[in-house]
């Protein structure tokens, strides 16, 4: 016996409940697209397209040239700006400690040293810690920062040196003897406390 022609049609009722899928899968692709795009906008505080604009005339622009070896020319790659000691509010710009700051709300931790820490082993490390984190503070306020990222540490800080039209940070920091040369562990008590 032949198939009948109407074995093969699917129901009504089928086909509704799968357009029914459809849709709310759609729905839910563009609810968690729009959601994680508002998480992103809200967690860096907005869209800054002006990190972007570098790379843009990088690679649109046939003139580019790179600038000549020994050129006095500073780029900056950060535009000066306050930067107070951080509070307990919402860290955006500014400086935690001797070697760790906030850039754009992006934490930063300067390679190749290490300073004293502000919840010290003694009182003498507490105090020259408050003064290292002042003294990063002056260096880099209102100063144009080029930043040279270096990759991450294990606490997913961005490893980076810092250069103002002064100099390196890092090696200013070390010449006060603020910070030492980072020798791959933390410093033993000695360092900041004496003997």
């Amino acid at each position: 016996m032949a198939a009948s022609k109407s074995s093969f049609v699917v129901p009504l009722h089928a086909r509704r409940t799968a357009r029914r899928i459809r849709r709310f899968a759609l729905f839910a692709a563009f609810f968690a697209i729009g959601a994680g795009a508002a998480l992103l906008v809200r967690q860096t505080d907005g869209l800054e397209l002006s990190r972007f604009t570098g790379l843009v005339d990088t690679m649109t622009t046939s003139a580019y040239a790179p600038e000549p070896e020994g050129a006095a020319t500073f780029l900056a790659s950060v535009a000066p700006r306050p930067m107070p000691l951080c509070g307990s509010g919402r860290r955006v710009n500014c400086v935690v400690d001797g070697d760790t700051l906030w850039l754009d709300g992006e934490k930063i931790r300067i390679v190749n040293i290490d300073a004293p820490e502000v919840k010290g082993r003694c009182r003498a490390e507490r105090e020259r810690a408050a003064t290292a984190t002042r003294m990063l503070a002056s260096l880099v306020s209102n100063r144009p920062i080029r930043l040279d990222r270096e990759g991450r540490d294990r606490y997913g800080r961005t490893l980076a040196s810092l250069v103002t039209p002064e100099g390196d940070v890092g090696s200013a920091l070390v010449a006060q003897r603020l910070a030492v040369h980072w020798r791959g562990r933390r410093e033993p008590a000695e360092t900041w406390c004496g003997a």
